[in-house]
């Protein structure tokens, strides 16, 4: 199995200008669906045909169903998930690899051509968004680890038990991801600055929320749980 070739980093002239042998995402994306004819493919497979920028293409793209007011039930707790251990593997600078359970279970072909194709459009924006430029310190280790960081606790405000009827719920957290997620991939040092702006207000956001929906629960305990503590506190009284 070929290995779709990586962006070779930038210049070192500091122009922001790509080496010779640049290929965007969305074209290795769009490699990969048009060469394999349909064939089934695995997460891990998408993950290493897709080299190092594989694992922010891979964030971007599931943050994608949450760019609507209104959260999918049942969706946004397993992508949190996902979205932590990439980021936790990033983190480590090891290669993007998921777990056997979530990584190697075979994808149909054709599902995964039509979701990839849905996505280009999107993609091709965010790379047209995002370019290299700012301080170097957005390729150091520190800034890798520090990143990463973010993106594991913009997965955590993703995956919280939030109720799907409150909107905006899973965009907030969403839309911070996919800013840091894309200004890594593409060492942006002026984008990455507006993600942590996004994940500050989602956590606002999504704190305010966690706050409100455990006040309202401690509310409904001792409305309900109260008169039935003082039947029972008369009968033994």
């Amino acid at each position: 199995m070929s290995v779709t070739p990586a962006r070779l980093p930038p210049s070192p002239s500091g122009s922001g200008e790509a080496r010779p042998g640049f290929v965007p995402l969305s074209e290795q994306l769009m490699t990969i669906v048009n060469s394999d004819d349909g064939a089934d493919l695995t997460l891990n497979q998408l993950l290493a045909r897709t080299t190092d920028r594989g694992p922010y293409g891979l964030i971007i793209l599931l943050c994608l169903p949450f760019m609507t007011p209104v959260s999918l039930p049942g969706v946004s707790n397993v992508f949190g998930v996902v979205i932590i251990l990439l980021a936790w593997r990033i983190m480590q600078g090891k290669p993007a690899r998921l777990p056997r359970r979530i990584g190697e279970r075979s994808i149909e072909g054709k599902i995964l051509a039509k979701v990839i194709r849905a996505s280009i459009r999107v993609l091709k924006f965010i790379e047209g968004l995002t370019k290299p430029r700012g301080s170097a310190w957005i390729r150091s280790g520190n800034a890798r680890r520090f990143n990463a960081g973010v993106l594991i606790f913009g997965g955590l405000l993703l995956a919280a038990p939030i109720p799907p009827i409150i909107p905006l719920s899973n965009l907030t957290p969403a839309v911070g991801i996919i800013l840091i997620a894309a200004s890594m991939m593409e060492e942006d040092g002026l984008v990455v600055w507006f993600g942590y702006g996004a994940t500050f207000a989602a956590t606002a956001y999504i704190g305010t929320l966690i706050y409100l929906q455990s006040a309202l629960v401690v509310k409904l305990w001792h409305q309900y749980s109260d008169p039935v503590a003082a039947y029972l506190r008369g009968l033994f009284s």
